[in-house]
């Protein structure tokens, strides 16, 4: 029996060395994706993680607060949420 047990405890071991090796990978892969100047997610919800790297939110809803980036999405927001259908250009 303490035969076994040695070696379940090597083992033990080995797999928890393992785990801490790949969650240090994570980790490091996690910074790098968030970038130098990123926000940590440990500040903060995932949500409020790194801004829109390209374009400024500068279109506005005429029904309601929100702003887009692109006239696509406001368009899909328009008529998922307020109803509006799109007027089309023939």
């Amino acid at each position: 029996m303490p035969a076994n047990l040695a070696v379940m405890l090597r083992s033990l071991l080995k797999a928890r060395q393992v785990a801490s090796v790949t969650e240090l990978r994570f980790l490091r892969e996690v910074a790098r994706s968030l970038g130098a100047g990123g926000t940590s997610v440990a500040r903060g919800s995932l949500r409020s993680a790194p801004a829109m790297k390209g374009r400024r939110r500068t279109l506005k809803c005429p029904r309601c607060q929100r702003r887009f980036a692109r006239p696509v999405h406001l368009g899909r927001h328009l008529s998922a949420t307020h109803g509006i259908k799109r007027k089309r250009a023939a």
